[in-house]
């Protein structure tokens, strides 16, 4: 086994910009498409039982399909497409230089002013990452 050497020990920076671009889903993510996909197949079931009991106009049938569609739907969006924001949002943020942080903070009137500023100098750019941009540049000024 070797020792590691001096810069193994410190943090890298482009490292730390990466990092946050490669998060995962988290748990509410999870569980809003699980709960959204149950409900849509669960509507699905209802028109199904309905159509072959008979009982059911066919405008019943139709609205359940719809329901069963609708959700299965925003729950394959939500987990497919859903974090793309967010994605490109963290590669806005990591591309965002200190000195742009800097004359935004500094023509700014506070902290809501500086993110807003930060999001109309950078479109796409969400406001959790500009507030983290904020926060990290008022931390450790350059």
């Amino acid at each position: 086994m070797t020792a590691p050497r001096p810069s193994d020990r410190t943090p890298d920076r482009a490292g730390a910009t990466i990092e946050p671009v490669t998060r995962s889903r988290g748990r509410t993510t999870v569980a809003y498409v699980v709960a959204t996909g149950l409900g849509g197949f669960g509507a699905l079931v209802i028109a199904v039982e309905q159509m072959l009991s008979g009982r059911a106009g066919m405008l019943d049938v139709l609205l359940w399909a719809a329901l069963a569609v609708l959700l299965i739907g925003a729950a394959a969006h939500s987990w497919w497409l859903g974090g793309r924001n967010e994605e490109r949002s963290r590669r806005i943020a990591a591309s965002v230089r200190p000195d742009q942080i800097t004359a935004a903070v500094r023509g700014s009137s506070g902290e809501i002013d500086a993110v807003r500023r930060l999001r109309v100098a950078h479109p796409g750019l969400g406001l959790r990452d500009a507030f983290e941009l904020y926060q990290r540049h008022t931390r450790d000024p350059r």
